[in-house]
């Protein structure tokens, strides 16, 4: 039996032609026919379960193109590659529970690791808080992003797991597991799982995008990311934080508004609803805090579940987000802080003067939070979390679940027990 490797690069220059390169190899039946992309796509492309496709390099969707890849795709990633949607480029990445939609590592199972690929950048042209309403992407790498249109869409990204991604591009210029940089409301991304990548598991840089359903299993630095005037909203998103990926492995969430000047606008302010945040287990590994919130970002954060983090459980940095609190313009509450070393930083609970109701500092009750190949994230029977009296209704806006519990999991329905959720190590 042979294999066919087939390679495609598409010519910038002449902005649709194809090259074809077919290598036959010998391989055992079981093995499906593989196709190396590398380079620009630039005409509508359909990936299919029937082939793996592997990216080599920088593999950059065009404006004016449609990436689309259907369901039980396995997407591979050699070392340094990644894949960037282009501003005006759409990617349909529409998987189902019984066949995700995997970008994973090239190398073989069993020897898989952080930082083997890229990962996923989305552009799109949503506002951010950059001076001229656009950003260059990592060390000029991954395209341009933002814009002015609130409800851009840059596609479909369900059901769809990445693994094993992230790595340095520059000094201290890393590519994250999951990028939505700019991205609009338009477009639809629920059901994500990002597992053991370098940096961070999912970023935000401004926009307007909403997102549910999002778990993160040992990122390498945060675990859910926002900066230059993210807009959007999220809800159910759980967070396990794993020293093993990265002795230095850091915190749940690390939310800015802009680093350069904390007052520009749009200000970064989402709302946030059913969140579970899980601090590495180690003792040693892992000395992140669980919510660091700083340099301006407002925002709105209730049900959540935190626990488990060495530094603190939530730390407000900074005099302008302290003042945000304080005014009650950023708001944590109807959540429950346990475990971590202290539950709030020296001055957070000063700060949040206007915005801190309803928050608690009793077990949580998880039943396995902490095992790190099986977890279980649901609140047990006797959970002070399943207490209605604790539980803030969702705004009624037609993205919002309602829900009668805190954290990311319904214990009747655990999402994160679905098939196609996979906690590989390597």
């Amino acid at each position: 039996m042979t294999r066919r490797i087939r390679t495609w690069k598409t010519g910038a220059a002449a902005g649709f032609a194809v090259l074809w390169l077919v290598i036959t190899l010998p391989i055992s039946a079981q093995h499906k026919e593989q196709v190396i992309v590398q380079g620009d796509i630039t005409s509508d492309r359909t990936w299919t379960p029937d082939k793996e496709y592997i990216l080599s390099g920088a593999v950059f969707v065009r404006a004016g193109v449609t990436l689309t890849i259907l369901p039980g795709t396995v997407i591979k990633g050699l070392d340094r590659s990644f894949l960037v949607v282009d501003r005006g480029a759409k990617l349909i990445a529409e998987g189902t529970p019984s066949a995700p939609i995997i970008f994973t590592s090239a190398q073989p199972p069993g020897q898989r690791g952080p930082r083997d690929w890229g990962g996923v950048w989305i552009n799109g042209r949503a506002p951010i808080n950059a001076p001229g309403g656009e950003e260059q992407g990592e060390a000029g790498l991954t395209g341009v992003y933002g814009g002015n249109d609130p409800n851009d869409s840059s596609g479909v990204i369900r059901y769809v797991r990445i693994e094993f991604a992230g790595f340095p591009v520059a000094p201290d210029r890393e590519l994250n597991n999951f990028t939505l940089a700019g991205v609009g409301a338009g477009t639809i991304v629920d059901h994500i799982h990002v597992n053991r990548g370098a940096d961070d598991g999912i970023e935000f840089f401004g926009g307007t995008v909403n997102v549910k359903y999002i778990l993160v299993t040992g990122p390498g630095d945060d675990g859910f990311d926002w900066q230059t005037g993210w807009t959007g909203k999220a809800q159910f998103v759980v967070i396990q934080q794993d020293g093993e990926v990265d002795p230095a492995a850091d915190r749940g969430i690390e939310a800015d508004n802009n680093e350069n000047d904390n007052n520009l606008l749009p200000r970064s302010n989402p709302t946030l609803y059913n969140f579970t945040l899980v601090g590495d287990p180690r003792p040693e590994t892992g000395g992140g805090a669980g919510i660091v919130l700083r340099r301006g970002t407002a925002g709105t954060l209730r049900n959540f579940i935190v626990l488990g983090f060495k530094r603190a459980g939530l730390d407000i940095q900074g005099a302008i987000s302290q003042t945000l609190a304080q005014r009650g313009e950023l708001v944590i509450s109807h959540s429950i802080f346990f475990g971590n070393g202290p539950n709030f930083a020296s001055g957070t609970t000063g700060s949040l003067v206007g915005g801190f109701a309803q928050v608690a500092t009793s077990d949580p009750q998880l039943r396995d939070p902490f095992n790190l190949d099986d977890p279980d994230f649901r609140p047990a029977d006797d959970s002070p979390a399943l207490d209605r009296t604790r539980v803030a209704s969702p705004p009624d806006d037609g993205f919002f679940e309602p829900v009668f519990f805190l954290g990311g999991v319904n214990p009747q329905n655990d999402w994160t027990k679905a098939k196609w959720v996979q906690i590989a190590r390597e």
